[in-house]
């Protein structure tokens, strides 16, 4: 009996020492892969988490950690990492970032492996414009999600004003329905219904939001060449005065201007707005109960409608804008990180992200879904893309977006100073 004990110990004991040595090798043969993200969404870490879980079950030997950036902070320290070579193994870039971090040399170059994603005829056109520098065959970032602006308008007061959504499709059009809502002055659900609302100067999306006029008009911020400036042609000028006129012709309330994007937009679903232009986030946010963080419970809720950017005498466009995935150079972790991204860049992942956060997918195949192409206000941003245009990716544009977000400031203030008088 003893020897019995003793063998059955000793048995134990290998057994242990066994499953001991599989899970240290296991743990030894799992890459833990560093990304850096921004807030996506109201749960940023808790939503790529869930898109993630796919990969993890499938990729046993590879840890994603995310870190999420604060998009305020996000600049300075991406820029910090990429020159001091202290990086994380992905990052996520702003389109308008690429160009710049690329111009450093301190991305990765995914041109031999970008057919194993289906090559650049699986993505969106304006998307893909965003994976190189301008002139560059080398593909720095792959496009991971897309942010495109569109039309919101309360239904309600356009059936009360009979005002037809093909009565807006110029920018003659969409200044005749503004009259229209202006002469009204309609209060509804006791709160006061201006015709429009946007931002002035205190707000991230600038350019943004003027780009559309501006490109409506003929014009663009840069020569063909991509040399010079032309912020100061007659197309930009006249796409610029189309603009602020709607301000001067009492269309915004004027404290509408000191405000951001974020206000504006709510504003829009406490019923203060008859039309805002926002992102296909927005769609989520008022389809989304309060107590998840939507606005579901709000005035513009049940009484919404979405509408392409108005066609301006030189043709129709929004701003395609969103972000993209990179991998550092430095990273000792490449393959590892490619397989992630490569995940990323799947339909079936970003189809997943974007039911999460709200924007569009930057595959051809995910944005041609039905969760996009029957549903009757995300069909609007299917179209609305495929009028979108991007800046100019060159690795200088991000000191020329300063630069122009402090003109058109000025711009603004001149504005608000003449009315005021």
């Amino acid at each position: 009996m003893e020897l019995f004990f003793k063998k059955l110990v000793g048995m134990a004991l290998v057994l242990s020492i066994a499953i001991i040595c599989a899970v240290s090798v296991t743990a030894a043969q799992v890459t833990e892969v560093n990304m850096w993200i921004m807030p996506n969404s109201n749960k940023s870490q808790a939503d790529l988490e869930e898109v993630l879980a796919k990969f993890h079950r499938e990729h046993k030997d590879i840890k994603v950690r995310l870190t999420i950036l604060d998009w305020g902070a996000a600049w300075p320290k991406i820029t910090t990492a990429a020159t001091s070579g202290d990086v994380p193994d992905i990052v996520q870039l702003g389109t308008t970032w690429v160009s710049s971090i690329s111009a450093m040399g301190a991305l990765e170059d995914f041109s031999a492996r970008v057919n194993e994603i289906g090559g650049s005829s699986a993505f969106l056109p304006s998307s893909w414009k965003t994976a190189s520098v301008e002139g560059s065959d080398k593909i720095t970032a792959i496009p991971w999600f897309v942010d495109a602006r569109a039309m919101f308008y309360r239904t309600d007061v356009f059936k009360k004003l009979k005002i037809k959504p093909s009565d807006i499709d110029t920018w003659e059009g969409l200044e005749l329905a503004l009259q229209k809502i202006k002469d009204a002055n309609l209060v509804i659900d006791g709160v006061k219904v201006n015709p429009l609302g946007f931002t002035g100067k205190n707000d991230w999306n600038v350019i943004h939001n003027l780009a559309p006029w501006i490109w409506g008009a003929g014009g663009e911020f840069l020569t063909k060449d991509n040399k010079a400036s032309a912020i100061d042609s007659d197309e930009v000028v006249n796409g610029l005065s189309y603009y602020l006129g709607l301000v001067r012709k009492g269309f915004v309330p004027l404290d509408c201007l000191e405000q951001n994007t974020a206000q504006v937009s709510t504003g829009f679903d406490n019923g203060q707005y008859a039309i805002v232009f926002d992102g296909p986030y927005k769609i989520k946010s008022l389809t989304t109960p309060s107590q998840r963080g939507g606005a579901l419970d709000t005035i513009a809720a049940k009484r919404f409608g979405i509408l392409p950017y108005p066609k301006g005498p030189e043709g129709q466009y929004t701003f395609i804008g969103g972000n993209d995935l990179g991998i550092f150079k430095a990273s000792k972790k490449k393959d590892a990180a490619w397989e992630v991204v490569k995940y990323l860049s799947s339909p079936e992942a970003q189809l997943h992200y974007a039911k999460l956060t709200g924007y569009l997918p930057a595959t051809k195949k995910a944005l041609a879904d039905p969760y996009f192409t029957k549903d009757i206000n995300r069909k609007v941003y299917v179209e609305v893309v495929k009028n979108g245009k991007t800046y100019p990716t060159i690795p200088a544009w991000g000191l020329l977006e300063n630069v122009l977000i402090r003109r058109f400031g000025v711009m603004w203030d001149h504005l608000l100073g003449s009315i005021r008088k």
